[in-house]
């Protein structure tokens, strides 16, 4: 046998080993991300744990996309879903540390788990997971130009054992992070 045709045959008894079974895979491009992400938000029913670098909010712009997001993760913990967020915050990356703190205190005070990564450490995930099943994750930050102007690129996958992968990943960020930043990142 061909060491390429035995390659090839590797291949299809090996690579099945590590890859997780899929009900769904779905491609958000661009503008196709915000009503995919508002419609999961919207459904969740146990839990969303998010993992994510930047997070802005508008009051100038009470309808964007951002205040949905917000209003989403409000109206779900209202609900008794568990939301849990850690948001990056860093030493070297002082104004998205200010700007995710200022979101980060308003979430707290509606009842949101907000915790943020340790400061040695930069967060860059754009992670969603929710009700251990639909994990959407890529390039999109929660920002207005993310939101609304960049090209981006994420996908949605529905699969339990690719949800809970992730979550693993979520859970280990989680025991490093806490709730409290030094007065120094006070917006």
């Amino acid at each position: 046998m061909k060491i390429g045709r035995f390659l090839a045959l590797l291949g299809l008894v090996v690579l099945p080993l590590f890859s997780f079974p899929a009900d769904d895979v779905k491609p958000l491009y661009n503008r196709e991300y915000m009503p995919a992400l508002h419609e999961v938000l919207s459904g969740a029913q146990k839990s969303i744990h998010i993992l994510m670098f930047t997070f802005r909010y508008y009051p100038r712009y009470p309808n964007d996309a951002n205040s949905i997001i917000i209003n989403d993760l409000i109206n779900a913990a209202k609900r008794g879903v568990d939301v849990k967020l850690i948001l990056d915050a860093s030493d070297w990356n002082v104004s998205n540390t200010i700007k995710n703190k200022a979101v980060g205190d308003s979430l707290s005070r509606c009842g949101i788990d907000v915790y943020y990564d340790p400061r040695d450490v930069t967060s860059h995930d754009k992670l969603i997971i929710v009700d251990d099943y639909i994990v959407i994750l890529g390039s999109h930050n929660w920002s207005y130009f993310a939101l609304e102007k960049n090209n981006e690129a994420s996908v949605m996958i529905k699969s339990r054992p690719f949800a809970e992968a992730y979550e693993r990943h979520f859970q280990s960020v989680l025991r490093l992070s806490t709730k409290e930043l030094p007065e120094k990142f006070q917006p």
